[in-house]
């Protein structure tokens, strides 16, 4: 899939390892893990298969149109895929958040 993200500090803190560890050290190989599988899926519904540690999955209510992969505890990577369906090839890492 192609990956974009919500902003420039987030793109960062996603793909620079220098950053991830100065950062956020707790979640780094979670995180590095995460990223790659969304670049190595090749659709959105293919991540749980692709990354079954991730436990991917859609969000509901006022976070309809989400999803959101484990990265430790309550924390996890927020994506958004464009369009919203399965077969999504496009997605926006949105935020890392503890949402629980």
């Amino acid at each position: 899939m192609r990956v974009e993200y919500k902003d420039k500090k987030l793109a960062k803190l996603c793909t620079d390892e220098r950053e991830m560890q100065k950062k956020r050290p707790d979640l780094k190989k979670k995180l590095r893990l995460r990223i790659k599988a969304l670049e190595n899926s090749d659709t959105l519904g293919d991540l749980p298969n692709d990354d079954p540690g991730g436990a991917w999955h859609d969000l509901k209510g006022k976070r309809a149109g989400t999803w959101a992969g484990e990265l430790s505890g309550n924390w996890r990577l927020v994506v958004e895929p464009t369009p919203n369906a399965l077969n999504a090839v496009d997605v926006t890492v949105v935020d890392i958040e503890d949402y629980h």
